[in-house]
């Protein structure tokens, strides 16, 4: 039981420090090579905070362990909300954006109905992934489109980087920095192979010495680890007052989980369900997309009550998760 223990940490700490790897030496790079920072922030960093549920969730599928794969991303969401949004809220009251509520939380709600119900049939095929991860592509495509005040604000800015770089040009960057960000990118993505590896290995060796099951081992153990990016995003923002960001954090991550980690596993390797998740874990994802709405509609601000109020439905839902399943 030690060792499987000691697998699920070390599994998750390479999964934490190959995603960072993965996007800070990704975001260095498209930077030298012009690539536009809205681009920049709506792939490589959005998927980079999602790279360790999906590199766990694609090797459980692919070693017959789809629990916890499935597991792993039901929490992961639950748990974003419940305890990511929680615990920022109740640092400070949460401001949440009119955009989130005509756009990204009615994406999260279609993407939960659309997992539900592709789900119903006893599994998500590997077209229904491959539906799912091409409404991930039309969502980051159509985003500025919609609401073109972030992309005019990008792109000033970018114009005001590029005359600055104009009377100020940056000294060549050498091939050796280049080949250097490289390595660390390869780097990152070994962390998360490694890492997705000896968490999956792990997480099954629990769940069948201590009697737990897959699911909830993928539900509560790995959820939490491979959310503590998004936990780590939200508390800052949260304690620098840039409480936009802490939310939109939250459900931007939703929205990767669902129709990008999920969507791309069961493309890859399809994906069967348990029709008993839907007795409490499925409930409890959608239940998790619905919460949003009446806590940002009245006042377009999360509170610390509701911050409490989360932390305590997450509490229930770890009860829950270890009593039932």
């Amino acid at each position: 039981m030690l060792i499987d223990t000691l697998a699920v940490v070390a599994g998750l700490s390479l999964l934490l420090v190959g995603a960072w790897l993965l996007v800070r030496s990704g975001v260095r790079l498209a930077v030298r090579w012009g690539v536009s920072r809205i681009v920049i922030g709506a792939t490589i960093v959005g998927f980079g905070t999602s790279a360790p549920e999906f590199v766990v969730s694609l090797i459980a599928a692919l070693r017959d362990s789809p629990d916890i794969a499935l597991g792993n991303v039901l929490g992961s969401n639950i748990a974003n909300v419940a305890l990511v949004l929680g615990i920022s809220a109740m640092i400070a009251p949460l401001a949440v954006d009119l955009r989130l509520l005509r756009w990204e939380i009615p994406v999260l709600g279609a993407a939960t109905l659309a997992i539900l119900a592709f789900g119903l049939n006893g599994s998500i095929s590997h077209v229904e992934g491959a539906l799912c991860f091409a409404g991930l592509a039309a969502f980051v495509a159509l985003s500025p489109r919609l609401f073109p005040e972030l992309a005019a604000a990008v792109e000033v800015e970018e114009e005001v980087e590029a005359e600055a770089e104009r009377l100020f040009p940056p000294p060549p960057v050498p091939g050796t920095a280049v080949a250097i960000d490289f390595a660390w990118l390869i780097a990152g993505i070994g962390g998360l192979t490694v890492g997705a590896s000896f968490a999956v290995d792990g997480g099954v060796g629990l769940a069948e010495r201590v009697g737990m099951s897959q699911i909830a081992i993928g539900a509560i153990v790995v959820a939490i680890g491979t959310s503590l990016p998004e936990l780590a995003t939200s508390v800052v923002a949260a304690l620098r007052n840039e409480d936009e960001i802490a939310v939109a954090n939250i459900v931007g991550s939703n929205i990767f989980n669902l129709l990008g980690v999920l969507g791309l596993t069961a493309a890859i390797a399809g994906l069967p369900i348990d029709r008993n998740l839907y007795y409490f874990e499925m409930p409890a994802l959608a239940l998790s997309t619905l919460v949003l709405l009446p806590l940002a509609w009245p006042r377009y601000r999360i509170g610390r009550a509701d911050g409490a109020a989360l932390l305590g439905a997450y509490v229930i839902f770890t009860f829950a998760t270890l009593r039932w399943t």
